[in-house]
């Protein structure tokens, strides 16, 4: 799709990919009339015409396109161009938890505090919305460099269930095949019952332990026997995998990841909650090098107007 010899999706031009998955490609873009920076994420070449990934998208745009929170990305439209189905967003950070993780956990330490509580918001946000996000996981927090933290991906969120409507399944099981993500899967995703809050709060705990510690919570030597882990064993003590982990916190992460959700805190608010009476660290950790950099710089300018976190 070229205008001009310039590659377009509608009227947004695309200026560069910023990462791509099995089946979608996210491209920095720019709108043609008011230069309007967003995000868009379409299909790759082999999935333009798979009914169910087209869905995926609008599904996204169905769940997000009202939100309006700090910690959860905009979805602003869902349309296709030349039969190419697209979704726009907001553009704001370029790199994910997982991508932060992997380039060590030290540097985001200092940081994590902030992600933590921030992450929890935006999950918060939209539990009150009503919906049950179901993929929660590093790959889907958007993070900048000072821990400021974006909610993404839609794509299989489930409406919450209520009353009646409970008792009849209707858990996160599409045509026999469970949905989510394996390493960070509730025990109710797995056994495709009817989900509420407590599922995306064991898969939050899941994701801070890796935040924490670096290391995901199960490994295993095959698909199903991972799935058995979340299901069966032991829950991972966070405190042994970081020894600078307060036993406190630890605790509350081991109580996120209950097997039993009756034993996890019941909603997001309850996590925040007992976030603010909980250190996580027993030895603070140390400034990241850039940020010390940074307001040393800005001390030496004589510029008060440095900071320590980015404002959303």
């Amino acid at each position: 799709m070229s205008t001009a010899g310039r590659n377009y999706i509608g009227p947004y031009r695309l200026v560069r990919m910023l990462r791509t998955s099995q089946t979608c490609q996210v491209w920095e873009a720019i709108h043609d009339l008011d230069n309007r920076k967003v995000v868009i994420k379409t299909l790759r070449e082999n999935y333009i015409k798979d009914k169910s990934e087209i869905a995926a998208l609008r599904h996204e745009h169905t769940v997000a396109a009202k939100f309006d929170n700090p910690f959860v990305i905009h979805v602003y439209e869902f349309d296709s161009f030349r039969g190419l189905a697209y979704l726009v967003l907001e553009f704001c950070y370029s790199r994910n938890m997982k991508m932060a993780i992997r380039d060590g956990v030290e540097e985001l330490a200092y940081w994590a505090p902030k992600i933590v509580e921030a992450g929890a918001k935006g999950l918060g946000y939209m539990h009150g919305q009503g919906w049950i996000h179901c993929d929660v996981k590093p790959d889907n927090f958007l993070l900048d460099n000072e821990g400021n933290v974006k909610l993404i991906d839609f794509s299989i969120a489930q409406k919450k269930k209520s009353g009646l409507s409970k008792l009849f399944g209707g858990g996160s099981k599409v045509n026999g095949s469970v949905q989510g993500t394996r390493s960070y899967m509730s025990p109710e995703q797995i056994r495709g019952v009817a989900l509420d809050d407590r599922a995306d709060v064991y898969c939050y705990g899941c994701t801070i332990f890796e935040l924490i510690s670096g290391k995901l919570p199960y490994t295993a030597t095959s698909p199903d026997h991972l799935l058995d882990k979340h299901l069966r064993a032991a829950v991972p003590s966070l405190q042994a995998a970081n020894n600078n982990v307060t036993p406190e916190f630890s605790g509350l992460v081991e109580r996120m990841m209950a097997k039993d959700p009756k034993q996890r805190p019941d909603t997001m608010d309850d996590v925040i909650r007992l976030l603010k009476n909980t250190k996580i660290y027993r030895i603070p950790p140390r400034r990241p090098a850039s940020l010390a950099d940074r307001e040393e710089a800005a001390a030496a300018s004589g510029d008060d107007s440095s900071s320590t976190s980015g404002g959303n």
